[in-house]
């Protein structure tokens, strides 16, 4: 098949949506598939077709506007010289074969950000510029576009908490949405042979610290610290620390609290850890718990997190709320037991040995087919 993918910028370093389009493309070549990429931006991958398009860089809404826009005009233009038996949006066009939204609904995030400021000043000033935000109204309009002109043929959730809130927000039949989970390099992130001596070493990881619950994590690590020394925060990601410096000093956390920055190599930092903490406020699903998992890390998430579904009690805690502090540092306090933290990482290891990079690739690939032979 010659397959089509549509994403601004064809770069795994930028986001999830990115890298999931980045490793997809790799194994549909690897299958004998050819791949053309619609971006605006985008790194070489060898095999790869890339067609650059033209959009205006400012403002936002202006941006995501055009790159739907020409994509459309682009790709009718020059129908015939790409040949494409199907093309994966990601709901950022507006005539997809495949429909794989990476964000979930556009209003259901849009709610769960406000949720995720600790200041109320801050949490209604944010409300208000949200919700009169012409670059929000313009991409909720592109995502529900394919579903108000029926231009579409499949449509692809990434979890079952995102299907869910597809069915309800565009009135959709749940038999209409396929699940397909994301995949993880189960050989790159590995267990560690053997786990690290010490206090235990817990493990935050986000681009964007605030949605991801580092606040209440510092909350619930403040009253960790008031009754053991016998622990160690590390924050990797590329977050802003600033913000949390006072909140720090406030709790006397400093000596419990590294900022680690991005790496190069997250999987070795997963391996020096004990346990994942993600009390995240929204994640369609998150491949930071499902790295975590198949480095056989315990992990203490949220509802709100779509890979939560795949988190029994044998493998971690969900808790309902991110706010949830007491409920959170219940949790941590639970895995300072390492008989219950070896028992669980290795359940975590196991369950997630199912969801490979390669299966994700063989579910879609089955998809594309089904797409095209109902043509």
């Amino acid at each position: 098949m010659r397959i089509g993918l549509a994403i601004y910028n064809f770069n795994p370093k930028k986001g999830g949506a990115e890298r999931y389009a980045y490793d997809l493309s790799i194994n549909l070549l690897k299958k004998g598939h050819e791949v053309v990429v619609f971006c605006s931006r985008g790194v070489v991958l060898p095999g790869v077709t890339l067609v650059r398009l033209n959009t205006v860089p400012f403002p936002r809404w202006l941006r995501t506007l055009s790159f739907a826009l020409n994509h459309k005009k682009y790709v009718k233009k020059y129908v015939n010289a790409f040949s494409l038996d199907v093309m994966l949006g990601f709901g950022n066009i507006l005539e997809p074969d495949v429909y794989q939204s990476h964000g979930g609904v556009q209003r259901i995030w849009m709610e769960r950000e406000i949720a995720s400021y600790d200041n109320p000043k801050e949490r209604k000033l944010k409300a208000f510029l949200l919700k009169h935000s012409i670059n929000q109204k313009i991409q909720e309009m592109i995502a529900k576009y394919p579903f108000r002109t029926g231009k579409y043929r499949r449509i692809v959730a990434i979890s079952d908490m995102v299907k869910e809130h597809m069915t309800h927000h565009y009135n959709l039949k749940e038999d209409s949405i396929d699940t397909v989970y994301n995949g993880v390099d189960i050989e790159r992130f590995r267990p560690a042979e053997v786990k690290p001596p010490g206090n235990l070493r817990i493990l935050f990881s986000a681009g964007n610290f605030r949605l991801k619950g580092l606040f209440p994590l510092l909350l619930a690590a403040g009253e960790l610290a008031k009754e053991t020394k016998a622990f160690h925060l590390n924050v990797m990601g590329r977050g802003r620390r600033k913000r949390y410096s006072s909140l720090i000093e406030a709790l006397n956390l400093k000596d419990y609290v590294t900022f680690l920055g991005e790496k190069a190599s997250p999987e070795t930092v997963y391996r020096d850890s004990h346990i994942l903490v993600h009390p995240t406020f929204y994640d369609a699903c998150s491949l930071t718990t499902m790295e975590a998992m198949a480095s056989a890390l315990p992990v203490i998430t949220t509802r709100w997190n779509g890979a939560s579904a795949l988190i029994s009690p044998d493998e971690g805690y969900v808790l309902e709320d991110p706010y949830d502090v007491s409920g959170l540092s219940s949790a941590i306090k639970a895995l300072f037991d390492e008989e219950r933290r070896d028992y669980m990482g290795k359940n975590a290891r196991l369950k997630l040995k199912t969801y490979t990079i390669e299966r994700n690739a063989d579910e879609m690939e089955k998809i594309f087919f089904e797409v095209c032979n109902g043509r």
